[in-house]
């Protein structure tokens, strides 16, 4: 059963609603860092699986590429979903699958059907962020919203980084099946929560009616809004490209360049660690104010920053590391606020849908990316060719967020 508040008319009223309903982002923030274990969740226990089966790296390529897709259909259908049929269904739905087919990839006799239940089970969590960035939009004052929609997505890179940890100590224990079912188990634990935690407040037509969407694909590019549809899923396309090429080729190029594979290790964590800061500043940045200049910004920043440290890769040197991190804080911080973006751009009765597209289309970038990067190194480029070809595509997507802003003042 849904439950649904119905914003009163009374501004009073619906503040203190509002102030009932703090627990609806903290239950986004963990099902958001559910999301981020779930995706960084099979590169850990890869090793176990590649000794049992005997599986090569190509191997490995697809099951990672299944996992990404899921999400990417998952994000776009349940998006759409959400908007038509309510935001909490769709969410409880979405962990539902997520789980059932988390705990099934732990049956798998085989890479290929480990590789259908792995795209099943990205469908169901790549699914819940549309909802999730909805819902938190949602339940806060409007002049916080993209901040408050940023602050709960930081749920994703810190449960990769706090699960990924977690299960590096428990692996050798419970086996990569243990693995599966411990993270099953997590996402269906959740879905209690988040039946009698979240609640939808929806804009009503002063009768105590609803606001949804009957057409939800067909309002998302309605009154204009087509122009700013496509610059946003270009720009999340080409910025998740950037981000995953980033976090998946530094390190190796850093090894490549003479650094220790320890340190390159560090170099991988210290990006990250960048992104997450890079993102927390950037929401308060947000606070009362569009999230389009504050992000192009941040983007154009992290695309020259990306060449210059292209540049200036030197061995072991300590301010590589430094500079790092700061292409970490502007790259990846940027990245993540692509649903606050959405939340600020959509109608409410559209906010799912269109962050579930961006979120979709910037998913397949986040395949690109790594595939890219492995065809630029294995061409041979100079390193400062290669972080040319990185920091381009953040320049773009600087670039696509500046015209709807532009677009948007002169209309």
């Amino acid at each position: 059963m849904n439950e649904t508040l119905v914003m009163p008319s009374n501004a009073p009223d619906a503040e203190r609603l509002r102030q009932r309903s703090r627990s609806v982002p903290i239950v986004c923030f963990l099902i958001a860092m559910l999301d981020g274990y779930d995706t960084l969740m099979l590169s850990f226990i890869a090793p176990l699986i590649s000794k049992e089966w005997g599986l090569g790296r190509g191997a490995f390529g697809s099951l990672f590429a299944a996992g990404y897709a899921g999400a990417m259909v998952g994000a776009v259908i349940f998006g759409m979903a959400a908007d038509r049929f309510g935001r909490k269904n769709l969410l409880l739905v979405s962990m539902l699958i997520g789980g059932v087919f988390t705990i099934l990839c732990s049956t798998a006799g085989g890479s290929g059907e480990l590789m259908l239940w792995r795209f099943m089970a990205g469908v169901g969590l790549g699914g819940a962020i549309p909802s999730i960035s909805a819902l938190t939009a949602e339940h806060a004052a409007p002049a916080h919203r993209s901040a408050t929609v940023t602050r709960m997505f930081l749920g994703f890179p810190i449960g990769a980084v706090a699960g990924g940890a977690i299960t590096a100590s428990v692996m050798s224990l419970v086996g990569w099946r243990g693995v599966f079912v411990g993270g099953g188990v997590l996402s269906l634990s959740l879905l209690p929560i988040a039946f009698i935690a979240v609640t939808e407040i929806r804009g009503g037509d002063g009768a105590g009616g609803v606001s949804r969407s009957e057409r939800p694909l067909s309002d998302l590019v309605a009154d204009g809004r087509w122009f700013g549809t496509v610059l946003i899923c270009l720009s999340a396309f080409l910025i998740l490209l950037v981000s995953y090429f980033l976090i998946s080729w530094t390190p190796t190029v850093l090894t490549m360049h003479g650094m220790s594979p320890e340190r390159a290790a560090v170099a991988g964590v210290v990006l990250n660690l960048g992104g997450v800061l890079g993102a927390l500043a950037m929401s308060i940045a947000l606070t009362g104010r569009s999230p389009f200049g504050p992000v192009a910004l941040c983007l154009g920043i992290g695309g020259v920053l990306t060449v210059i440290l292209g540049q200036n890769i030197v061995g072991e040197a300590s301010w590589t590391l430094a500079l790092i991190f700061v292409v970490g804080a502007f790259v990846i911080g940027g990245q993540m606020n692509f649903p606050a973006l959405g939340v600020h751009f959509y109608p409410e009765e559209v906010r799912a849908t269109g962050v579930g597209l961006a979120m979709g289309v910037g998913r397949f970038g986040s395949i690109v990316g790594p595939l890219l990067g492995g065809y630029l190194v294995s061409a041979k480029l100079g390193w400062d060719q290669l972080f040319l070809f990185a920091g381009v595509p953040a320049v773009l997507a600087a670039a696509a967020m500046a015209a709807i802003l532009l677009r948007k003042r002169s209309r």
